[in-house]
């Protein structure tokens, strides 16, 4: 039997680390004088496949130990940028409200602006007619501000109706889409006069036009102060289609408002008209106040 010798081993072990060492000196020198250029691609392309794979890994455990280990903290922060978001977003619906309040308001004061010989009140729509028989809104402003029953109530679009009631702190105002609302009109060009009355269905009609008249759509309606319901030269509307048969006296027309009755939500109340007293003039005594 062969006896093994410890010294064999080393001096074994020793001369395969010189071998080693003198094979590394030999390729980097030969690698630095571009000698293995062409044995650098058959010997080291089988290795990129592995050389990829690992890399991965070690990137992976990586990010793995170099990620935040405070879940806690983590909720804490996203919990903390959902209520920013929720609060931008809360605050940007309020500017959206502000921006539409100031158009109209702004509108309105423009619309005030241009009949200085006017007063008004401004005033918010609180609640509409829930029938569909009667067309009417709620105003926050009552005789507290001044209001009385027949003052009339407009946009800067346009004739909205007539106050019919009156409490400290509230009006009624009767649209004049009702079917019982009736506005003494004129047409702007021909200069023509007839009524603007409301209907069931909430649109507008123009009556009594002598069918001589040359009615053609988008002619503008203003009113006419005719009975004293109210001031002169309100916009009512324009015409949007004409009806005119030869055998009758008088034409008709559909009327179209610039003025969105279901969207109101401010008007102006013209506090200093005055309508005119025709009793004594007409033979029939003056109401009592």
């Amino acid at each position: 039997m062969r006896r093994f010798n410890i010294w064999s081993l080393l001096a074994d072990r020793r001369g395969l680390a010189v071998t080693l060492v003198v094979l590394s000196i030999a390729v980097l020198v030969l690698g630095a004088r571009g000698w293995l250029g062409p044995l650098e691609g058959t010997v080291l392309a089988p290795l990129i496949p592995a050389q990829t794979f690992i890399t991965r890994i070690v990137g992976a455990v990586s990010n793995a130990f170099n990620a935040p280990s405070d879940l806690e903290a983590l909720r804490a922060r996203n919990a903390e940028l959902e209520k920013q978001l929720a609060d931008l977003a809360a605050e940007n619906v309020q500017l959206q409200e502000a921006r539409a309040q100031l158009a109209i308001v702004s509108a309105l004061l423009d619309y005030a602006s241009s009949s200085p010989e006017r007063r008004y009140v401004t005033a918010d729509v609180v609640s509409r007619d829930p029938s569909l028989f009667l067309r009417y809104v709620l105003l926050n402003k009552g005789s507290r501000d001044g209001l009385v029953r027949g003052m009339p109530v407009v946009t800067d679009k346009g004739l909205v109706g007539q106050i019919t009631e009156v409490t400290p702190n509230a009006s009624k105002v009767l649209l004049i889409t009702d079917a019982t609302s009736a506005v003494a009109v004129r047409l702007q060009t021909s200069r023509a006069e007839g009524m603007v009355t409301g209907q069931q269905s909430g649109e507008l009609r123009l009556n009594f036009i002598s069918v001589d008249v040359d009615l053609k759509p988008d002619e503008i309606i203003l009113t006419s102060g005719l009975g004293g319901q109210f001031p002169t030269g309100l916009v009512v509307g324009r015409v949007v289609s004409t009806r005119k048969r030869t055998f009758d006296v008088f034409q008709e027309a559909d009327v179209q408002s610039a003025i969105d009755f279901d969207q109101l939500e401010t008007v102006l109340i013209i506090t200093n008209f005055e309508p005119p007293q025709l009793g004594p003039l007409l033979g029939t005594p003056t109401p009592a106040p």
